[in-house]
């Protein structure tokens, strides 16, 4: 592997990756059908997050050789079920598979998150356990959220 993965985080559940390649659908904010969606070329996750459009995306730079990578999943998956929608978008990218990612955004370990919003990084999540990632997902989801709505 060419990231350093950190020690397993002992508060999290150990959860298979089995069968979470691809889109993981969930039900998401607003009863809609939602996924995390497997970022597969740089050029979508460019579209990801186009200047000046759209809500905020929380990008999970991963690996699957990464432990708490795996173990990261399932607090993913209720994260999207929770807040995926008009609001916020989920993305995973593989480190392995878009390296040259990895690298632009300067990814030196993994798990790792961005929070990108018209077509910018604006936060950045290293280390950070469930609570931290959801809280940070909630803040922007519910700013751009507020966005929306003074604009109605």
């Amino acid at each position: 592997p060419s990231l350093p993965c950190p020690a397993p985080m002992a508060s999290m559940a150990l959860r298979s990756l089995a069968g979470t390649r691809g889109a993981i659908a969930l039900a998401g904010r607003h009863g809609h059908a939602r996924s995390i969606s497997d970022v597969a070329s740089v050029e979508q996750f460019k579209e990801l997050s186009p200047p000046k459009a759209g809500p905020p995306v929380l990008a999970f730079f991963t690996a699957s050789w990464c432990q708490p990578c795996r173990e990261v999943i399932p607090h993913l998956e209720d994260i999207s079920a929770k807040l995926e929608g008009p609001y916020l978008k989920m993305a995973r990218v593989d480190v392995q598979e878009l390296p040259e990612l990895a690298r632009q955004h300067r990814v030196d370990a993994v798990p790792y998150f961005l929070v990108l919003r018209d077509g910018h990084v604006v936060e950045r999540l290293a280390g950070n356990g469930p609570k931290e990632i959801g809280a940070a997902a909630e803040r922007h989801a519910s700013a751009f959220e507020e966005l929306q709505k003074k604009k109605e």
